[in-house]
């Protein structure tokens, strides 16, 4: 393996997939960040010089992108006869934005755009800055990992400079009420297939990313909290800021 990754073995009877790490400031996470100011720049600067039309097909290549690869990937795991359910339900919290992302290109409704925003970017943040591999770290995850992750960020983004969304009064909070149905229904998953081996949105057991917001257990789903609200409140700001 390579020496810029932590391998981290999950109990072997649950059948799940080792998680990897790529550690702050190695080689591999700068090209990883390197690519993501490259990559999301690129897009958005494209999208200014496209026509209407264009700019629609590319959002639309965009979602279909995101609940494709969910669906290829889901399928693919079931025809294979490999289907983990600690592992490969689409439930961790950029599997779920993902598939938001991909929903929201099609469905245009203002309460997803506005969880997209939160919920999508925060992930992708500290998806970039701590990366954590949930499934293997093929050529394909590796790609997808990062383009996946940047979409998270550039399909609202998108909506808002393009199409004219903008963030309603306290849409940050609206938003965090959201997240705690979210938190309870996945939560109650990882108790059913059992916490030993499901740890979807990282509830049951912290990451293994290093990342300051991280407490250690059982105090982080608190650590998560807090800095869900921090960032949220943040981006709020931010978005009525550039977004008037």
């Amino acid at each position: 393996m390579d020496s810029d990754k932590i391998e981290i073995i999950s109990d072997p009877t649950c059948g799940a997939i080792p998680h990897e790490i790529i550690p702050f400031g190695s080689l591999e996470w700068y090209m990883g960040v390197l690519f993501v100011l490259f990559f999301v720049p690129s897009i958005i600067i494209l999208g200014k010089k496209l026509s209407k039309e264009n700019r629609d097909y590319m959002l639309y290549g965009m979602g279909i992108y995101q609940l494709g690869k969910t669906a290829i990937v889901q399928m693919s795991h079931v025809l294979s006869d490999n289907y983990i359910l600690a592992t490969h339900l689409p439930l961790q919290l950029c599997s779920i934005s993902g598939i938001l992302a991909g929903v929201v290109v099609f469905y245009r409704k203002q309460i997803l755009l506005e969880f997209l925003y939160f919920f999508g970017i925060v992930g992708f943040i500290h998806s970039i800055l701590t990366p954590e591999f949930t499934g293997g770290t093929s050529p394909w995850n590796y790609f997808d990992y990062y383009v996946g992750h940047s979409m998270l960020f550039i399909v609202p983004i998108w909506l808002m400079m393009f199409y004219g969304f903008r963030l309603r009064k306290n849409a940050w909070w609206t938003s965090f009420i959201y997240l705690q149905f979210i938190v309870v229904v996945v939560s109650q998953v990882n108790i059913i297939i059992g916490e030993d081996c499901a740890n979807y949105m990282y509830l049951a057991q912290a990451p293994i990313a290093d990342n300051i917001f991280v407490l250690q257990d059982p105090y982080h789903i608190l650590g998560f909290e807090l800095a869900a609200l921090a960032h949220f409140y943040l981006l709020d700001v931010i978005g009525r800021r550039f977004f008037k």
